[in-house]
This record gives C-alpha cells, sequence and structure tokens, in this order.
C-alpha cells in the first residue's frame, strides 16, 4: 500500500523488479482511499503489538513466526475456560482512543446553540469529556456558530447548564467565530493557490450537477476572476455566490464533488460578530481548520459523518494544515424516541407535554427529571464504547443501570418510605393490638446508615385495594413489619370490582413464608403526608419511527397517569431531588415539595407490572383482569379471562403460574413430576420487523420479532455468521416463547429463533420456514399433543432434554419426535433434511 501511494503521487520506485517511475496526477479520491487504507493497517498493528506486549507482560510469549502447529497446540493448551473467556470479554475496554499518549489527548465538543441538548447530545459530549479526563487531556468546549440564522443566545445559556448538570467541567467556552478572520485569510489563500473557485450557479443547479458528477460552469475560472467575486462576496455585493473547493467533479463519494465552502448572509446579525462579516464559513469547512488551529488530537465524530471525513482530511492537505485524527462512534437512537427537534417542537406547541423538560422527554432536562442519574447514564456510555453500530438501543438497559446506581446491594442511598392510594385505600380493623403503638425502623434494611424513621401500628390501618381484591375473605396475610392477620370478613361491592373495609384478627404466630405481602399505613393524624406520583408511558407507540411515518399516527395521548396518596409522616423528610423507593410502588424521585410532595416514578428496567400503578389499576376498574404479581398466594379469587395477545411478557407469566398453582396444588403435585413433550412447548409464528447488530458481539443479531402480542419479542439470535440481516427483516420465523428470559451480552433476550443444522455440524444453520398465510401470534400445534390454554415457562434445568428431540424428517418438516410442526398454513420446514432443529 505504501508503494502504492507513493506511485499514486508520483514518487520513483521499484518493485518486484519493474520500473515505477510513472509520474501523472492521480485523483485526490485515489490517494486518499490508500492513505485510509495504509492508517487502518498501521492502526491494526499497533493494537495487535499493544496484545502481544500485555501477552509477554502476564508472563506469555509471542507466537514465532512459521511454527504453526506449536502455536496452535499452546493455542488449545492456553484457552481459557468458556466462562472465563465471556467475563473477560465482557470487562474488556472498549472505550479507548487510537494513538493517544497520555497527558497529550486534546477533544472537542462542538455543540451548535439551536435547540435544547437531547440524550444524543449528551453521550457526544460525556463521549468527548470522559475519554479526555482518561488520558489526562482536555477537551475543548466550541460553540458552532458558522450560520448566523441558527444562533441563539438563550440556547447557549441552556446548554452550558444542560453541560454543568453532567458533570462536564468547562475551562473555557469558546466559539467557531474567534477564528473568522483567519478562515478569510485561508479561503483567500485557496482561491489564490486555484483549489478554490467561486460559483454563481442557482443552488439547485449546483446540488443537481452534484448528483450527476457535471462540472460548473465556474470551475475553470481564472483565479483574477474568482478574486473578484470573491472581494464582491465580502462586501455583500454578491450574495448569488458560493464559494466552493475545487475537489473533484465525479468522486464516486458524493461528499467531495466541490463542496460549499462559503456563502454569503445578510440578514440575520450574527449574535457576537454582529454585521462585520457578510461572508460565513460552512460547517465543512471551518471544523477541520478550527480543529487543527485548536491543537486537537481526536475529532470524535458519529459514524453518519463517515462519508465527510476524506473531506475533512482533503481540507487539512490543501491548506498545509496539520491533520486531527478522527474517530467514529455510533450515533445514540432509542426505542420508543423522537429526537427531531421539529416533532418535539409540536409536541410542546400540541400542549401534549408540559414543555421542553418534560420527563417524557429525551432532552437531558428532561431525563434527569425523570430520575436518570449522570452517573448511570455515564456507564452506559462507557459501556457502548467507541462502537460503530448503529442500533436503537433499549431503555431497559439504561434503567436496569440506574437502579443499580441508585439502590446498590452495599451502600444504598435509596430511602424506603410507604405511601397508599388515598382514593384506593382500604381501612382493616385489627383485633388484638394496641389502638395505637409508636416504633422504629431503618430507612433501608441493608444500609444502617441511614438511619431510623418512626413510624406508628395502630388498631385501623390502610392498605391498598388493588391487594384486596386479590385476596380471600378468610385469608391469612402478613403486613410488612410488623405480623400476621386472618381476615374475618371483607366488603365487598360492584361484583367484587371494589373493596370498601374489611375486619382482621391479630395472629402473632403465624407462618409468614407463604403468604401474601401488604404495605400498610396507620390510620392516624401524622400518617397525612399529600403525595402525587406521576407515572408515564412512551410518547411514541413506534419501535422505531420510520421517516414517512405520520407522528399524529403513532402519538400516545395517554402517556401520563397521576395517584394521589397518602404518605407516612417520615415522608415530610423528602427533599427535591432525592431518589425514595415507596414500598411494593417502585422507585420516584421528588420534583417538588410544594404545595405538596410530587414524585416522578423512575422506570427500573424490568418488564414486570406493578399492580398498584395508574395505569393497571385503570384497567382493572375497566374490566380487565387485575395483574396477579401484587402478592403470592393460592387463595386469590379467580380473575376474568384475558386473550394472551393483549398481555404483557409478565402478565402472561403471572398468569402461568396461577394456572400451575391451582392445577398442581404446589410444588408436590402432579404435574410438577410429569415428563415434559411437545404440549410444553410455545412454539409461536413470528414476523421480524426489526434487526441489526449487536452492540458488543460480532456474532449476534438484536430482532424485534411480532409474536402477535402487545409489544414485539426482543430476541437475540446467532445468526449473523449465517445471514446478511436485510435476508431476515420481515420473514416470518417460528419463536420458541416459553424460555425463562436471559441476558446476552447486556441485551436481554425473550425467546429462541429455531433454525435447522446438519447432524453433526454447526457450519450450516437454515431458518424454519414459515408456510405463507400463517400470522403472526398464530401458536404452533403437534398432532397427539394437547397444549393447555397456557404453556409454563420451561424449567432450565429440563430445558435440554424436551428441546434435544426436535428435528427435521426425510422431506424437511420440522418435528417433535414425530409429532410435525403445523400452522394454519401447513407445516413448518426447512431445505435441510434430517437434520436437527435448535
Amino acid at each position: 500500500l505504501k508503494l502504492q501511494f507513493l506511485y499514486l503521487i508520483g514518487v520513483p520506485t521499484t518493485m518486484g523488479g519493474f520500473d515505477m517511475n510513472i509520474h501523472g496526477k492521480a485523483k485526490g479520491a485515489e490517494i486518499e482511499q490508500v492513505r485510509t487504507g495504509i492508517a487502518q493497517l498501521e492502526k491494526e498493528l499497533a493494537a495487535e503489538k499493544k496484545r502481544l506486549t500485555a501477552l509477554q507482560a502476564e508472563g506469555g510469549a509471542a507466537p514465532a513466526a512459521g511454527k504453526k502447529d506449536a502455536k496452535a497446540a499452546d493455542a488449545k493448551k492456553e484457552k481459557p475456560a468458556k466462562g472465563e473467556a465471556k467475563k473477560e470479554k465482557a470487562t474488556e475496554d472498549r472505550f479507548v482512543l487510537s494513538n493517544a499518549q497520555q497527558g497529550k489527548v486534546v477533544t472537542r465538543f462542538p455543540p451548535e446553540a439551536s435547540g435544547f441538548m437531547h440524550i444524543g447530545h449528551a453521550k457526544a459530549a460525556l463521549t468527548n469529556f470522559l475519554l479526555a479526563q482518561k488520558y489526562g487531556g482536555k477537551m475543548v468546549f466550541r460553540f458552532d456558530d458558522t450560520n448566523p440564522k441558527k444562533e441563539d443566545a438563550d440556547f447557549e445559556k441552556s446548554i452550558l447548564g444542560d453541560c454543568d448538570r453532567l458533570g462536564i467541567k468547562i475551562d473555557k467556552v469558546t466559539y467557531t467565530s474567534d477564528r473568522f478572520e483567519e478562515y478569510l485569510l485561508l479561503a483567500t489563500k485557496m482561491i489564490k493557490e486555484g483549489t478554490a473557485y467561486c460559483d454563481d450557479t442557482d443552488k439547485e443547479t449546483i446540488q443537481a450537477q452534484r448528483m450527476d458528477g457535471i462540472a460548473s460552469k465556474c470551475r475553470n475560472q481564472t483565479v483574477e476572476e474568482n478574486m473578484k467575486v470573491w472581494e464582491g462576496m465580502q462586501k455583500g455585493e454578491r450574495a448569488d455566490c458560493v464559494l466552493r473547493a475545487k475537489m473533484s467533479v465525479d468522486d464516486p463519494n458524493k461528499c467531495l464533488r466541490d463542496p460549499v465552502l462559503y456563502r454569503v448572509v445578510m440578514e440575520p446579525p450574527h449574535p457576537h460578530t454582529g454585521d462585520k462579516y457578510k461572508v460565513y464559513p460552512t460547517y465543512d469547512f471551518a471544523c477541520p481548520v478550527v480543529d487543527s488551529l485548536d491543537g486537537v488530537t481526536h475529532a470524535l465524530r458519529t459514524s453518519e459523518y463517515n462519508d465527510r471525513n476524506p473531506q475533512y482530511n482533503w481540507i487539512c492537505d490543501a491548506l498545509k494544515l496539520r491533520r486531527p485524527g478522527i474517530e467514529d462512534f455510533s450515533r445514540l437512537n432509542m426505542e420508543y424516541t423522537v429526537m427531531s427537534k421539529r416533532k418535539l417542537t409540536k409536541f410542546v406547541e400540541d400542549g401534549l407535554v408540559t414543555g421542553w423538560d418534560d420527563p417524557r422527554f429525551p432532552t437531558v432536562k428532561g431525563v434527569l427529571r425523570r430520575g436518570l442519574c449522570v452517573e448511570a447514564l455515564k456507564q452506559f456510555i462507557v459501556g457502548q464504547g467507541m462502537s460503530r453500530a448503529n442500533n436503537f438501543q433499549d431503555w431497559a438497559q439504561v434503567w436496569n443501570i440506574n437502579r443499580n446506581v441508585i439502590d446498590p446491594n452495599e451502600g444504598s442511598k435509596c430511602k424506603r418510605f410507604t405511601c397508599v392510594n388515598e382514593n384506593g385505600k382500604v381501612p382493616v380493623t385489627i383485633s388484638g393490638v394496641p389502638d395505637k403503638e409508636v416504633g422504629k425502623k431503618a430507612y433501608h434494611k441493608k444500609n444502617l446508615d441511614l438511619g431510623e424513621k418512626e413510624f406508628v401500628r395502630s388498631k385501623v390501618v390502610y392498605v391498598e385495594e388493588e391487594d384486596m381484591v386479590l385476596v380471600g375473605d378468610n385469608e391469612e396475610v402478613t403486613l410488612m413489619d410488623w405480623g400476621n392477620i386472618v381476615f374475618e370478613s371483607v366488603t365487598r361491592t360492584e361484583g367484587g370490582k371494589r373493596v370498601t373495609a374489611a375486619k382482621a384478627k391479630f395472629n402473632p404466630t403465624g407462618d409468614f413464608k407463604k403468604t401474601k405481602k401488604l404495605s400498610w399505613i396507620a390510620n392516624v393524624a401524622e400518617n397525612d403526608v399529600k403525595v402525587e406520583l406521576q407515572e408515564y408511558e412512551y410518547l411514541i407507540t413506534a419501535l422505531k419511527i420510520d421517516p414517512d411515518t405520520d407522528i399524529e399516527s403513532i402519538t400516545n395521548r395517554d402517556s401520563k397517569g397521576v395517584i394521589f396518596g397518602r404518605g407516612e409522616k417520615a415522608c415530610k423528610d423528602i427533599k427535591k431531588g432525592d431518589y425514595v423507593q415507596f414500598e411494593r410502588r417502585g422507585y420516584f424521585i421528588c420534583d417538588a415539595v410544594e404545595p405538596h410532595l410530587v414524585m416522578v416514578q423512575v422506570p427500573d428496567g424490568k418488564t414486570k407490572v406493578n399492580h398498584l400503578s395508574f395505569y393497571a389499576t385503570r384497567a382493572r376498574l375497566a374490566g380487565k383482569a387485575p395483574v396477579a404479581t401484587a402478592a403470592k398466594g393460592k387463595d386469590a379469587p379467580a380473575s376474568p379471562k384475558k386473550d394472551e395477545r393483549n398481555m404483557s411478557l409478565e402478565e402472561r407469566r403471572a398468569k402461568k403460574k396461577a394456572v400451575k398453582e391451582q392445577s398442581a396444588g404446589g410444588k408436590g403435585g402432579d404435574k410438577a413430576k410429569k415428563e415434559l413433550d411437545a404440549s410444553n412447548l410455545d412454539v409461536r409464528v413470528g414476523k421480524i420487523i426489526e434487526i441489526g447488530n449487536h452492540p458488543d458481539a460480532d456474532s449476534l443479531f438484536v430482532e424485534k420479532i411480532d409474536c402477535g402480542e402487545a409489544a414485539p419479542r426482543t430476541v437475540v439470535s446467532g445468526l449473523r455468521n449465517f445471514y446478511k440481516a436485510e435476508d431476515l427483516n420481515g420473514k416470518l420465523v417460528a419463536v420458541l416463547c416459553n424460555l425463562k428470559p436471559a441476558p446476552m451480552r447486556g441485551v436481554e433476550s425473550c425467546g429462541m429463533v429455531l433454525c435447522a443444522s446438519p447432524v453433526g455440524e454447526k457450519t450450516t444453520v437454515d431458518v424454519l420456514t414459515v408456510p405463507e398465510g400463517a400470522k403472526p401470534g398464530e401458536r404452533v400445534t403437534f398432532p397427539g399433543f394437547t397444549a393447555p390454554e397456557t404453556i409454563d415457562e420451561i424449567p432450565k434445568k429440563k430445558k435440554d432434554a424436551l428441546i434435544e428431540p426436535l428435528n427435521t424428517d426425510e422431506k424437511g418438516q420440522a418435528r417433535w419426535k414425530e409429532a410435525v410442526f403445523t400452522t394454519s398454513a401447513g407445516p413448518i420446514t426447512s431445505t435441510l433434511k434430517s437434520g436437527l432443529v435448535r
């Protein structure tokens, strides 16, 4: 490659005995392509040297060239155990820069002050800041103010405030406009050297000519002609002209087809330079120049700029400026989220949200108000590393990290409190206890350093109505942190839909191991703290937003729920910004303390539906089944049937568990001893509606599959080595749905796409073919085996034994032993006959 580079630029060389002393002008793109190849190889070589150095430091030795057999034997001998290899890969540091020298790294964050920062901008800002911090360097903060039409001083203040909230320390605020005079001199230099020209062609024609590879009529003007026009542009007299780089007319990379470097902007005045200048540089011209002059060593750009990287380097070379190193990283896209300023503005204008800091918004202010802590956001970004894979990230991953930060197993700062729904509280009169008794208990049982709170026991307590509808009339339950009570009577109305009161007797010797656990507060004057509990859902109903989709058609206008609660006395100590956990309700962050406590629910990353939530309560009162995850016990009244297609994954799991307990009578029932067969396989027809590369694993895909449920399933599959994503997108597949969800390199997989492979071979894989006409959500049946209405989750210990008989017959039909996978449109098949199905 280096010889080829020398040849292209016309340096005499010899190679293999042939004279390559050929002089001629090579296209800039050819030279750039070879230069890029050299840089990439040098980058890989540096990484390999680093790996070998680390290996030698650990006592190993680099394999000698020419000793292939010995190398293979050593590799086999020293291969780490599977679990250790996974752990090593999981802890591998991927948040790194190429060719970084400790103490000398300079990055930059150049926001445009034309809008509020959202979580995508936060990723860019934190990536630059944290990497500079990691290498003992600095980050240049620079407002990109090259277009006076977009600049807004209010947005500048907002962005600086958001950076402060994110913990980004800014030593000095700079502006691209600080160097306007230098850009003019450099642009003039390019005109005089023949690498730039003025063009009076209209904008539409320039765009069309660039697309078609046609040279502008102005391209071959003389330097004198260009200078005359350039002087007129600077005075505002030639507003019809632009300055263009003389890069290429027909380069395959259209970004290199004579891009615009300068344009005339007469109005409005620039917020920092006023009306001093009439011409303004484009971002594409100013960015590489100011990066070089500011001493930036690593210009970090999101991967959509990839095609512009050669342009960036060309400008540096044309001006004989030092080239900063370019590092690409993926743009952050989140599921069920719109980040378009235009669309978010519409939400604000339509009154769908309270403002740009609404907890449903992806703005920095919005996500922080929702309860996302800065440390969790940092961990999420560092965990992504410098990956270039543009995948849509699952919010559950973010909130899972957040939960572990705000309420870790050790050292939690998240105090616990109790409150009940004011409009759904049920008074329970308990016999055998004092009228009133005051005691103390820890704010958090796992962190006694948080101190204690005073609480009250009384003869009458309030419990949640959502708990009581699941409790039998004579059932024994446990009042948390107190003891057991046995209900003697329960007053129900509206056919059992509402519970208004209950009586019970205290049972101090009751066994609490198998009882439902109920949160409660005493009916005393001091337990009257008004608490507003705000719950939010996604503003968008689509997993991924198609640019052509009408935003109105996927807007959720029912995305906020509010419950007014009655809190215990200790709630008075909650301060704005505090993270707390309300017992059995979840995590909340305090949004306001006046005129009463306003608490915003913080998602915990789980798909579990909390039966005490606003939406679960409303659904039950509307006639839908109560969520049976409220508390455990076998005496809960039967719930009305609900179509599984409308259930969440957790609702289906809860239903299966209830059916199992009722029919098997617990672990000792006959059903528990029964051998599993095809009736225990919940195989459904699914349609892959989105597919992308796993952010952390080269062999895995992450798929969104419509299995006819309320929301698509996330399934991680190892098909990336066998299929292209575009070949699978939109395909009907057979999905095994009743496996326990399992994390696969940080992404939870809720099912398995079934495939066939030859016996004894793993290099060939064929995704099972679902016949045309089968519908997503349709359950696959197995002749001779009658499946129950609800199929249990496959026990982990029995999974291999149940799946082992899956196969394809001599006709290619998928089977469990002899029973064929059958749909309403016919059998499921494979091109691989007499093989295995996994």
